[in-house]
């Protein structure tokens, strides 16, 4: 079973080259490609309405920024309280992700910190939310692999 149908040999190896060095423009894209302008930028277009292609943000190190701690915090939610709750951590600046989850806990939280201290803050802002019933946490130690797609690009 081919692993991406909707993608074929030009979509993925667009998709390669915005992924490896996206600030290089569709005029490069289009001579790495070997294919006209118009066609890279009509592909980029399609890519992106499919929600395939979902930003060109850059990606920022927290670290970088001044918070090199970060943690998991999973949360046990109230009954019919999971829209409240996670709107809530929402508005807890160090709060990077939200995703709701099957099992023992309902949310699970990925969270910065600028030290230890300031991770207990951002943990009593979290048991503050309305409808957070109960936590467990687990701090980052380091990354081992970071965010990625392109091994779902297949060949």
């Amino acid at each position: 079973m081919d692993p991406s149908p909707n993608l074929d040999d030009t979509d993925r190896r667009l998709l390669d080259i915005v992924l490896s060095d996206p600030r290089v423009g569709v005029r490069e894209f289009s001579r790495r490609l070997g294919v006209a302008r118009g066609t890279a930028q009509a592909r980029l277009d399609k890519l992106e309405a499919r929600g395939v292609l979902a930003s060109w943000a850059p990606r920022l190190d927290p670290a970088a920024l001044g918070y090199p701690l970060g943690a998991l915090v999973h949360i046990q939610v109230a009954q019919a309280r999971l829209d409240e709750t996670c709107a809530g951590l929402a508005q807890v600046r160090e709060v990077l992700e939200v995703v709701s989850i099957a099992g023992e806990f309902d949310v699970v939280c990925r969270v910065v910190a600028r030290d230890h201290a300031h991770l207990e803050e951002v943990f009593s802002a979290i048991i503050s939310t309305p409808g957070v019933l109960r936590t467990r946490t687990e701090v980052i130690l380091r990354q081992r692999v970071g965010p990625r797609v392109t091994q779902l690009l297949g060949e």
